[in-house]
């Protein structure tokens, strides 16, 4: 993240050196890129802000939804608080009965579930 904000401030500052260095029109004309010049460095920051902030953003979101409806009984999450469990019933469809160890069960959100995990529950 940090190469990216770095990228996107080099790339703004570049754009407006080369937009205030460019000469005025020597007569009166004024040319399609004279009246657009202004805006131009503004567009090309929202372009550049989308394609790096808010379209990987989406893509993360979708692939999360993915993983979420996937989810059934018998598989093996992690939760955000760092807990493993194996989903053994889902009660409602956002909250899910999961066996953290052998007779102890608890239930969660559907949003609170991390990751699928590998780690199974039972000691082995």
């Amino acid at each position: 993240m940090r190469k990216t904000k770095k990228l996107f401030f080099t790339l703004c500052g570049t754009i407006f050196l080369i937009t205030s260095c460019a000469p005025p029109p020597s007569n009166g004309e004024t040319s399609l890129l004279g009246s657009i010049g202004p805006f131009l460095p503004f567009a090309l920051i929202i372009l550049l802000f989308y394609f790096l902030i808010i379209r990987p953003q989406g893509k993360q979101r979708k692939e999360r939804n993915l993983m979420l409806g996937s989810l059934k009984k018998g598989t093996n999450i992690l939760t955000n608080g760092g807990v493993f469990g194996k989903i053994i019933d889902v009660l409602d469809d956002d909250v899910f009965l999961i066996e953290v160890s052998k007779g102890v069960n608890i239930k969660i959100k559907k949003d609170f579930v991390n990751s699928v995990s590998d780690v199974d529950t039972k000691k082995k």
